[in-house]
């Protein structure tokens, strides 16, 4: 069972292998009233900001106080759609930016693939210094800008791009001009410029994924129900799921987290719930494990969509709730007459001896001492829901939390829990320090409950007096 918990930390794995690492460029930020106007990024054919009379400053080339992430690192997959996140370190009270896609081959007017914004704070305008319609920008004005659209208080912006579909369409060059400014408008500005080189990536394409009917679910050894909630651990099963090299059965985040929040592009493969970016752990051809992010809708259905070079799958809709509560106990605990048993730790366990709960002997090559009224046991879950305070997913916390009016029932005698939060420095995992009440020795079902909703059933735990 070595791992089961780990594969939440991002230090600790079940499984090793190589993956693409995430490449970080700088990239900048600017601020203009309701946007720059077009072609002010710096490109070949274009000014910057402060030619075309927006604001009054310096300018800076290949500024070392940006940031970019990148999900494509020093590639792009054809047609398949990745996200930019860009940050700026300075003091500014405002920040804004423009970008354009460019051609390699024509750096002028050889627009290449397409913007989409992720909030109000960017828009997308056309070489004609329109609002980019609903059909794409028109042939006389094919370049697109993104840009701000309001000076924001904020230093990061993010946004999507959908790069060319063919990869004959060769490099391709990100212009960028940014702004940091202290004003008073238009003065006080510091315009900074980048421009990076992206390659089609190399085996680009493939098949499209296909997720199987019924292929979601809640991590399979947390009980593997049907029911998601944010900031819980699913299971994605289908077919093409992940695009890997010949020579890589699979890829693991690893040192892929980025400021220390975890990866939403693995291998080049993403997973979106309810249209928002899920953070992935694992991918395979068949299996892709992800944690559901935050701000996705609750009481209804939603949609989850994996994402990679062969293109989008078929929607899977699955059913969320505020809450979707598993315990640990996965079929390496289960005894040979099929009984499943929690994973229960002593606290004096080490990383070299892990003594864990249970009648010695009862489930094989495991480590067990039978554990006894007032004894201190340690039990992790997924799928808890929010915590106070709260924990934003994709993040591992540095500080204690606590889960609102859990309750824990060890046969019919209630539990008291020493601690209910997450687990410090893992990733969406859930921890209980319980204290074992004064039961019936035996094998008692043990149930955790919270705002209703319980773990799954027929889960014991072996106690003696």
């Amino acid at each position: 069972m070595k791992g089961l918990v780990e594969f939440m930390n991002r230090n600790k794995w079940i499984l090793t292998g190589k993956f693409a690492a995430v490449l970080s460029v700088p990239f900048v930020l600017w601020a203009y009233n309701s946007g720059a106007p077009q072609r002010s990024t710096g490109a070949p054919g274009d000014q910057t900001c402060l030619q075309s009379g927006c604001h009054v400053g310096t300018r800076t080339n290949d500024s070392p106080n940006l940031e970019i992430l990148w999900e494509g690192g020093a590639n792009y997959q054809p047609g398949v759609r990745q996200k930019f996140t860009v940050r700026i370190t300075d003091t500014a009270r405002r920040y804004g930016f423009q970008a354009s896609a460019r051609l390699e081959s024509s750096t002028i007017n050889g627009a290449a693939g397409s913007f989409r914004p992720l909030s109000t704070a960017t828009y997308v305008i056309c070489d004609n210094g329109q609002d980019r319609p609903a059909t794409g920008c028109p042939a006389s004005a094919p370049v697109e800008f993104i840009t701000h659209s309001a000076p924001s208080i904020s230093n990061t912006f993010e946004f999507e791009w959908t790069p060319p579909a063919s990869q004959a369409a060769g490099a391709v060059m990100i212009y960028v001009a940014a702004n940091a400014s202290n004003g008073p408008a238009p003065s006080g500005a510091k315009v900074h410029l980048k421009s990076i080189r992206l390659q089609p990536g190399a085996g680009g394409g493939g098949a499209r994924p296909t997720i199987s009917q019924g292929g979601v679910v809640q991590a399979s050894a947390f009980g593997g129900g049907s029911t998601i909630s944010a900031g819980s651990w699913i299971e994605i099963f289908g077919q093409d799921l992940g695009n890997l090299p010949p020579n890589e059965a699979f890829a693991v985040w690893d040192n892929s987290f980025n400021n220390g929040v975890a990866p939403t592009n693995l291998a080049n493969t993403r997973v979106t719930v309810d249209g928002k970016a899920a953070f992935i752990a694992f991918v395979n051809k068949g299996q892709v494990n992800v944690q559901v992010p935050d701000g996705i809708a609750t009481g209804s259905p939603v949609e989850v969509k994996v994402i990679t070079s062969g293109g989008e799958s078929a929607p899977l809709v699955v059913t969320s709730r505020p809450r979707s509560p598993g315990i640990l106990a996965p079929p390496a605990f289960r005894s040979a007459s099929a009984r499943q048993f929690v994973v229960a730790e002593f606290p004096d366990s080490t990383a070299n001896v892990r003594v864990f709960a249970g009648l010695p002997g009862s489930v094989a090559g495991v480590n067990m001492r039978l554990p006894k009224p007032g004894d201190r046991l340690v039990i992790y879950g997924v799928g808890f829901g929010a915590t106070s305070p709260a924990i934003a997913a994709g993040t591992a916390p540095a500080i204690a939390s606590r889960i609102p009016g859990v309750q824990v029932l060890l046969g019919n005698a209630p539990v008291t829990t020493e601690y209910a939060g997450l687990a410090p420095s893992a990733v969406g995992l859930y921890q209980f320090n319980i204290i074992v009440p004064n039961v019936q020795a035996g094998d008692n079902e043990i149930v955790f409950t919270v705002d209703g909703v319980r773990t799954q059933s027929n889960v014991f735990l072996t106690t003696g007096n």
